[in-house]
């Protein structure tokens, strides 16, 4: 299996990286490391603070994910663009969820592929982005060869699409949607 690489921000949306994270270890052994945009400490929007987090560098090989967060949103985000475009030269997946996908947007690595977020209009936002024609409205993650995205409440199928990237059998991954779907299915009292 290819390792998956989670790049942490300063308020990292936390909830968008949990099930990748947890489920992608206890489940399937999956190979997840840590980083920020600048190495040290980050603490997400939950509180939980995570400390001598390495610098980003484009791995060699596996897939890089980008956490989404507010400070993709702010008037200076943080500049992952060449790092992400190596990466992606290299021959890894690039993945982004929510905030994240601006940072791909930024990095031109939407430009030619089918992807979706929080919205066609959030992507604007993203100085350079060149990608509208091939914005996708969709509720779930969308893998369009080396590049998956996805908007901020999806984070089950943005972990079933990373862990197949990297290496997880499809229908083991599938397991991730039919185990968290159990919960919708049920109404509380019934």
């Amino acid at each position: 299996m290819n390792p998956i690489t989670i790049i942490l921000t300063q308020g990292y949306s936390d909830w968008e990286i949990a099930v990748l994270a947890g489920v992608g270890r206890a489940f399937f052994n999956a190979d997840i490391g840590f980083a920020s945009a600048e190495g040290g400490t980050v603490t997400s929007v939950g509180g939980i603070v995570t400390e001598a987090l390495e610098r980003f560098e484009a791995p060699e090989q596996g897939v890089v994910v980008v956490c989404g967060g507010p400070t993709f949103e702010g008037g200076t985000p943080p500049d992952l663009s060449a790092r992400l475009r190596q990466a992606h030269e290299n021959g890894c997946v690039v993945a982004g969820i929510c905030g994240g996908t601006l940072a791909l947007a930024r990095a031109g690595l939407l430009d030619r592929a089918r992807h979706t977020s929080n919205g066609a209009d959030y992507l604007d936002a993203a100085s350079g982005y060149g990608g509208a024609a091939l914005y996708v409205d969709q509720p779930q993650a969308l893998r369009d060869g080396p590049i998956i995205t996805a908007p901020a409440p999806a984070p089950a199928s943005f972990a079933m699409e990373v862990l197949m990237a990297a290496g997880v059998e499809s229908q083991a991954a599938g397991s991730i949607m039919d185990m968290l779907a159990k919960e919708h299915g049920m109404r509380a009292g019934s």
